[in-house]
């Protein structure tokens, strides 16, 4: 299985497929845990336990993941959402320590919770006490949005590789200005962003340590992340899109 792969909400449209098929991306995942209808052949659906909310999660963790026959396969589970943003999965770090075992039980492999920083105190919190349990994460979940600077992109990875010690799994990454205002107040133009595309991905696929990646496309008119579009508003490729279809690793 390819490292390319996409984050897309999935709707009955069918929409999602277009959009992966565009990008030619090998795998995907949509922050949920149902597999969509229509999975086309060879195209990898890669599910998430997005938040964990008490034994009702429990219960949806064990009904949607029953514990696999091979505990050497290759599926893996994504799991909480931004747990240290609090308009995302917001949880204690003590409440996911807290339904970790139940995700264990799946024998899929873990992807760590996805923290709005890798190297933040919720994180390090996290892994350490993980690691004194004795709980299974086989790889660092990350989320990563900065300037086009492919050095300082993959310096900031091979430091949380080293702080963990674990392979990655880079789920949404793109270049952001999170203080612009508009789009025409980025700081980033899509030249920028298209010559960061092209450098940083063959860097990811050479990266040992860096099992997959998903770029984050955002929309045009999102002031913070518009150069880092995939899509036009027709669903076209834009020409970012089109950089990140054909590269083929």
């Amino acid at each position: 299985m390819g490292k390319k792969g996409y984050d897309t909400v999935v709707k009955p449209d069918g929409d999602w497929l277009k959009r992966v098929r565009a990008l030619k991306a090998s795998w995907f995942y949509s922050w949920g845990g149902d597999t969509p209808a229509g999975m086309p052949h060879g195209l990898e659906f890669v599910p998430m336990s997005w938040g964990y909310y008490g034994d009702g999660s429990r219960d949806w963790i064990r009904k949607h993941f029953p514990p696999i026959s091979n505990p050497k396969s290759a599926a893996a589970l994504l799991t909480f959402n931004e747990p240290d943003g609090k308009d995302q999965a917001n949880l204690s770090v003590g409440k996911a320590l807290d339904a970790w075992p139940v995700l264990m039980e799946t024998g899929r492999r873990l992807g760590s919770p996805a923290a709005v920083h890798a190297d933040g105190p919720w994180m390090r919190e996290f892994m350490s006490e993980a690691k004194r349990r004795k709980y299974r994460v086989d790889f660092v979940t990350v989320h990563s949005y900065r300037g086009p600077n492919v050095n300082g992109t993959m310096g900031y990875y091979e430091k949380i590789h080293q702080m963990y010690d674990l392979p990655l799994w880079i789920t949404e990454f793109a270049v952001a200005d999170w203080n612009a205002t508009t789009p025409e107040t980025n700081l980033f133009t899509a030249a920028q962003v298209q010559d960061f595309m092209r450098a940083i991905l063959p860097a990811l696929e050479q990266a040992r340590f860096v099992e997959r990646y998903a770029w984050f496309s955002f929309d045009q008119k999102d002031a913070a992340g518009s150069p880092s579009a995939l899509f036009d508003a027709k669903g076209d490729l834009t020409p970012l899109g089109r950089i990140y279809a054909e590269f083929r690793g």
